[in-house]
């Protein structure tokens, strides 16, 4: 009986000091930090809800939340940055995530996105295609909205962007023609002023977006997985009592968080939240792998996603398939104790078989060594003998490399000659500008009075920004329907200096700004200064590009000529669409009636001898365009077949007869008519592929000729 009785008070002790504390916290709360998106208001109801009802406190959680002045900016980051850390974040978490921020999403509150563009409803704007050209307000991160845009065919460089100042006044006032927002609270502001306006939903379009969606960090779910299901099975409580209690809630926000929004404000919000939550359908925190799959191909469509990523780890799964580890790693260390078995005993019988082996090696390695020295003679003999062929064709290669400049140099000096005289000619003009009008210039902008350097400033603005070049039939055309328009105002002459000189200036494009340009009575004195700023800022232009662009044929050729890395250490990494670049730009003088067609499939680089690689395409080229007569269609194709980079020059010229397709990299042998050629192109290109284990193949084409080089890439 005494020792039954020591055993209960034991099981006692041990329930009391090792059990219970893990399973209730009594003994005290965790901390934990929520970081809002945005300022306190009904939008995050659910988790004032489980904190005022003590939903995280019997969870044994203390939670600080913390609202945002700057939307979701560096959110993300403070939540990876250490364990007890929680945020409020939207669809972007999935661009986080593929980033390399180890954020995992917890739950979805917003089944569907509030993000809306609101016009105004007596608008010019009746449609979202009439958008185009318009001044548009958009919330950063709200990609949903430039999803829908993108759907409806219409592009970012098609509006006026402005920056989102999420003042509503900017859109009643008619500072902006659209602003974007949520339905859940802007429309409040609209409706109090009594302002008309259309909301238009991305989901009209097919892009179904969720909301808002509370995330942590990959640390804090491996680190404390109990702490997490914790938080997110309170947080989901406090919302299903929010949606249930919307009043109660909207006077707790007022009262104790903020009172930037009166409570018809707050219940406003909550009323245009139900629909969007929709808690009484679907389970609270929900969420689909299919709909972030969707939202993936959204960003996939918008060029800032790649199609398909993996997701694993990014949803949060509350109830885990149960782990079997334990069972796998038991079996693997029973099959490991059997293997060491095994070894033991086959070690202890091959051991008499070894003894008998080494004596029968013994006697081999002596006759081997015999003949190794043999070899050892004969493969010097061999290694003299290669390195003088090798000299031989690196001393043909360097001729044929000279030979080639000589035929280049008539080309490279129209190329060099051309950016030359633009510069020549740019630089005229403008030394006539500095010393002959600048003065005049200035002399003519200081007698300017305020509302004549304005229309100064706003011309030369418009000049600048735009220096198209019009072409004669479309200033005519443009000059007819400004007569047509101003056909009031008589400095618009069609054939006047007025007319000459808006077009000139590009002041046309300024529409019914204009008017007020031509209104001034020194308006001709504004658009020839605005002429002169902007022939002159032109002139700049064309040296700067004429410039680039003899800088880029002599970087060629020096890259063509010098290459130090090759000659001091033989093989290196090569980068096969620079090199094929540099050899075209050599050749551009001899291409002018020659369509260049580039497939570059891969940007993978390959490992030989740069400068003989170089022989091979140049050699290729050469033969391929007097297959063309220098007119037709060259096609470059770099591609990754694994493990090779598989080059192939195809031309549209006559082709090779199949009589003599297996005689073409013979040495000596050409088609080409008396003093064309030695023969020695494609035998040498052979020998260079070949050295760098490679090869080269004649391959079938439709029409022409295709040769094909497959080279060995720099990780093999």
């Amino acid at each position: 009986m005494g020792r039954s009785s020591i055993s209960i008070r034991f099981y006692y002790v041990f329930l009391v000091c090792f059990v219970l504390p893990f399973q209730f916290p009594i003994f005290g709360t965790e901390k934990v930090t929520l970081h809002l998106k945005w300022f306190h208001q009904f939008q995050f109801a659910g988790y004032y809800a489980a904190l005022e009802k003590g939903y995280y406190q019997e969870a044994g959680l203390d939670v600080e939340i913390l609202e945002s002045t700057v939307g979701i900016k560096g959110i993300h980051e403070k939540v990876t940055r250490s364990t007890g850390q929680y945020g409020v974040g939207s669809n972007e978490l999935i661009q986080e995530r593929y980033a390399g921020k180890p954020v995992v999403v917890l739950a979805v509150i917003f089944q569907h996105s509030p993000s809306v563009l609101y016009f105004k409803k007596s608008s010019n704007i009746q449609s979202i295609h009439d958008l185009v050209g318009k001044r548009v307000m958009l919330t950063p991160r709200m990609d949903e909205i430039v999803a829908y845009l993108k759907k409806e065919g219409i592009k970012l460089s098609d509006l006026q962007l402005l920056e989102h100042r999420f003042r509503p006044d900017d859109l009643i006032q008619g500072r902006v023609d659209a602003y974007s927002g949520y339905s859940t609270s802007q429309a409040f502001d609209f409706q109090k002023a009594n302002f008309p306006y259309i909301a238009y939903s991305p989901r009209v379009a097919g892009i179904d977006f969720y909301g808002d969606n509370f995330f942590t960090s990959e640390a804090e779910i491996r680190e404390h997985p109990e702490r997490v299901k914790a938080f997110r099975e309170a947080s989901l409580r406090g919302w299903q009592y929010a949606m249930n209690h919307q009043e109660e809630i909207a006077d707790l926000i007022y009262e104790k968080y903020s009172q930037r929004s009166p409570k018809e404000r707050l219940l406003f919000e909550a009323a245009q939240m139900t629909p969007l939550i929709q808690h009484v359908l679907v389970e609270m925190g929900y969420m689909n792998p299919g709909r972030w799959k969707h939202i993936n191909d959204v960003y996939f469509e918008l060029g800032m996603l790649p199609r398909n990523i993996n997701l694993k780890g990014f949803i949060y799964d509350p109830n885990p398939p149960t782990n079997y580890d334990w069972i796998y790693y038991s079996f693997g260390i029973l099959v490991f104790s059997l293997v060491i078995i095994w070894l033991v005993q086959w070690r202890r019988l091959n051991k008499q078989y070894s003894e008998n082996l080494k004596k029968q090696v013994e006697v081999r390695t002596e006759e081997l060594k015999q003949s190794n020295e043999y070899l050892q003679v004969l493969n010097q003999s061999l290694l003299n003998t290669l390195k003088e062929l090798t000299e031989a064709q690196d001393r043909l290669l360097a001729s044929e490399k000279l030979a080639v400049l000589g035929q280049l140099a008539a080309g490279m000096a129209h190329e060099l000659n051309t950016p030359l005289g633009a510069i020549v000619s740019s630089n005229s003009s403008l030394s006539d500008f500095l010393n002959h009008k600048l003065k005049k210039v200035i002399e003519t902008i200081v007698g300017f009075n305020k509302d004549d350097s304005f229309r100064f400033h706003k011309v030369l603005e418009e000049s600048l920004k735009n220096q198209t070049f019009l072409e004669g039939k479309t200033e005519r055309l443009i000059k007819k329907e400004l007569a047509a328009k101003y056909t009031k105002i008589e400095k618009m002459d069609l054939y006047g200096d007025h007319m000459q000189l808006v077009v000139e200036t590009g002041a046309f494009r300024l529409g019914d700004e204009l008017i007020y340009i031509l209104e001034s009575d020194h308006s001709l004195e504004i658009l020839e200064v605005v002429a002169n700023i902007s022939s002159a800022y032109r002139c700049n232009q064309i040296i700067s590009v004429a410039s680039e662009k003899a800088t880029h044929v002599i970087k060629a050729l020096k890259s063509y000529l010098v290459s130090e890395k090759d000659i001091l250490s033989g093989d290196t990494v090569v980068d096969l669409i620079f090199e094929m670049e540099t050899i075209l730009s050599l050749y551009h003088y001899n291409l002018t009636k020659v369509n260049i067609v580039k497939t570059y499939l891969t940007d993978k680089r390959c490992r030989g001898n740069r400068d003989k690689l170089n022989q091979v395409w140049i050699n290729l080229l050469n033969n391929a365009l007097q297959a063309m007569s220098y007119s037709g269609t060259l096609e470059i194709k770099i591609q990754w077949i694994d493990p090779w980079i598989k080059v192939s020059v195809i031309d549209s010229g006559v082709g090779i007869s199949d009589s003599i397709k297996g005689k073409i990299f013979d040495p000596f042998f050409t088609t080409k008519p008396d003093g064309g050629g030695m023969g020695l192109g494609l035998d040498i290109c052979k020998k260079i592929v070949s050295q760098m284990d490679g090869k080269i193949e004649l391959e079938e084409a439709q029409k022409g000729t295709c040769f094909s080089v497959w080279l060995p890439s720099a990780n093999s």
